[in-house]
């Protein structure tokens, strides 16, 4: 099936104005990780700001349904939620389904972070690679090229509206092993349902290069000390190639494919350059002293042993 040329949206979006008013922290926080935007390293940042057994961290496991974006539906992970204990949880993180915050009955936010498409869909395809799992066609690893030109996949389709929005329309079978799938195609509603849902649902949301201004400003809504927030970048795409070595001709036919998805990225990136003015001037001082400290940290653990670093990561985290 190949999908149609759609062009792209030039509309403009509306900015909400800076209110003067910084949220509060949420009883319950949720980290929506959508697939390669860097969602392994920002929880590694938010979790130790609770405590370990505060922490649920959903794992998809291979025979559970497929929903069309994740191989979580909502009643897998309401029943793995119940079984860990839904009153002592306050941060839940992993791809869960838009619309899990209903398995709770107290007041909870997301969190999550957008990444350009093109950058995505690139991490993407070659990660699926590297574990081993390649999209396959008559039992053969398809190429980048071909996988870009057949435009059929969720995946390479607006896939970040189609996880924000949650809409019931992209629900599809599971492929067979190194298969594609392709829901209902993204359209402007579902645009406008994901902007809903991050401006009356979303502690925050940040553009992949602010990934580490996101994780501090989640501090400073929960008052932690910095000292939770160490970290190192995790679970990068080995053996991608560059952007400036893919084709054009593919990054054109991307970059079409998602034109909401390349909305919602710039959107994105405006609604949180003005959120983080509520938090300045303490956030750009945070930024310059975390830079300093967890580059020190980082050193040394390199260099430390296993047992050594794991005895300096619990004091660090978890002595209140």
């Amino acid at each position: 099936m190949v999908m149609q040329t759609r062009n792209r949206s030039t509309k403009k979006v509306n900015i909400p104005s800076n209110s003067g008013a910084r949220p509060a922290a949420p009883d319950l926080l949720i980290h929506l990780h959508i697939a390669k935007t860097g969602g392994t390293s920002l929880s590694s940042m938010v979790k130790h700001g609770f405590r370990s057994d505060e922490v649920f961290e959903s794992i998809n496991q291979g025979d559970e349904t497929y929903n069309g974006l994740d191989r979580v539906t909502y009643e897998c992970c309401q029943r793995r939620l119940m079984d860990y204990g839904l009153k002592r949880i306050r941060y839940v993180s992993g791809h869960v389904p838009m619309g899990v915050h209903r398995v709770f009955e107290r007041p909870a936010k997301y969190i999550t972070v957008i990444r350009h498409p093109v950058e995505r869909v690139i991490s993407y395809f070659f990660f699926r690679i590297q574990i081993n799992d390649p999209y396959l066609k008559n039992g053969k690893p398809l190429t980048f090229e071909e996988y870009v030109e057949s435009r059929y996949d969720n995946q390479l389709q607006d896939y970040q509206v189609r996880v924000v929005s949650g809409c019931p329309d992209f629900d599809a079978d599971a492929p067979e092993r190194g298969g594609q799938v392709l829901g209902a195609p993204v359209e402007g509603h579902h645009f406008e349902e994901a902007k809903r849902n991050i401006d009356e649902l979303f502690l925050t949301i940040a553009p992949l290069e602010q990934l580490t201004e996101l994780a501090l400003l989640i501090r400073l809504i929960y008052g932690w000390p910095m000292r939770r927030l160490q970290t190192e970048y995790k679970n990068p795409t080995k053996g991608r190639p560059y952007l400036m070595d893919i084709p054009s001709r593919l990054i054109r036919i991307i970059e079409d494919c998602n034109s909401h998805d390349m909305e919602l990225y710039e959107w994105v990136g405006k609604r949180f350059a003005v959120q983080r003015q509520l938090f300045e001037p303490e956030l750009s001082r945070d930024r310059r002293i975390f830079g300093m400290v967890n580059r020190a940290l980082t050193t040394v653990g390199e260099v430390l042993p296993w047992s050594v670093r794991k005895r300096l990561a619990e004091i660090l985290f978890y002595a209140r």
